[in-house]
């Protein structure tokens, strides 16, 4: 709280904190109690706060001792300094939001242990090495946003089991390698985005095959993926977006962007799929004439 101090942190009440939802927990059995808990923490304006008492803003290693806290809102605050491994500690976490800060170093492979969390949203920062394959092990993850760090290495195929997640996006950093198959097995997927990266090899076709009917948004482009086109695109019945452009692929090319804006899904899908039209119709088998 020293190194922090946002306008508004005084006194030694922190449920009185502006930014800060507590909630209640009843201890004892034969005659509980109520405890106040710091439940959800959302501030701004943290590390000018910091700079004016000439302290350095970084994520302190105690903050793994908010075990009961489950939301953490901590974006455009400016930090800098390595995101601790001690945040494993925040068992009760589910949202987990550090995008738009300065924070450098890896991701710590211990986010892993955290299996309540849903929502981890990291993008725009300066991070650094491998996506730890042990993210895959963050059961409950819905939305993963890396996008806009400094990453390299390879896509863990771990990330395939991530069975509830939603929202993936990777794009704008230094990842290398295929882009596993195993992310075919996120069926409830609604949006990809891995662009801007350095991926190679071919489009895995369990990326599109009949259960993934969640997908709508798929962004590949400015790779070096090489090969076709899967086929089994044309079995996505609600895609309203899928860009390949700026890699190496074989013809024939196709591609769809919506052009009726981000909240106009009906009219997106109904273009997208007469952009596809003609690909779909002409590939082996014998043409999907059914799925258009």
């Amino acid at each position: 709280v020293d190194r922090w101090a946002p306008p508004g942190w005084e006194g030694d009440d922190p449920c009185a904190w502006p930014g800060v939802e507590c909630g209640v927990k009843m201890e004892g059995m034969l005659m509980p109690t109520e405890t106040a808990f710091v439940k959800t923490v959302t501030v701004s304006g943290v590390c000018a706060a910091a700079e004016d008492k000439g302290l350095e803003c970084v994520l302190p290693p105690s903050i793994g001792k908010l075990d009961l806290t489950e939301r953490l809102y901590l974006a455009g605050n400016a930090f800098v300094g390595w995101i601790p491994a001690e945040i494993s500690g925040m068992v009760s976490l589910k949202a987990l939001y550090l995008n738009a800060n300065s924070i450098t170093g890896p991701i710590p492979a211990s986010i892993g242990m955290l299996k309540k969390l849903e929502k981890l949203h990291l993008n725009s920062n300066y991070l650094t090495g491998n996506i730890p394959k042990e993210l895959g092990s963050a059961a409950a993850l819905q939305q993963l946003e890396l996008q806009k760090n400094e990453l390299d290495g390879t896509i863990p195929s771990t990330l395939g089991h991530l069975s509830h997640l939603v929202n993936l996006d990777l794009h704008g950093n230094r990842l290398v390698g295929y882009i596993p198959e195993e992310l075919g097995s996120l069926s409830h997927l609604h949006r990809i985005d891995l662009h801007g990266n350095l991926l190679g090899g071919e489009m895995p076709p369990e990326m599109f095959g009949r259960h993934m009917q969640s997908l709508m948004k798929v962004d590949l482009s400015s790779n070096s993926l090489t090969g076709g086109i899967p086929y089994e695109v044309c079995h996505l019945q609600r895609l309203v977006q899928f860009r390949v452009d700026d890699n190496d692929l074989d013809p024939p090319l196709v591609s769809c962007e919506a052009p009726h804006g981000h909240h106009s899904d009906i009219e997106n899908r109904h273009a997208c799929r007469e952009q596809l039209r003609d690909f779909c119709v002409n590939m082996p088998p014998f043409g999907l004439h059914d799925e258009l």
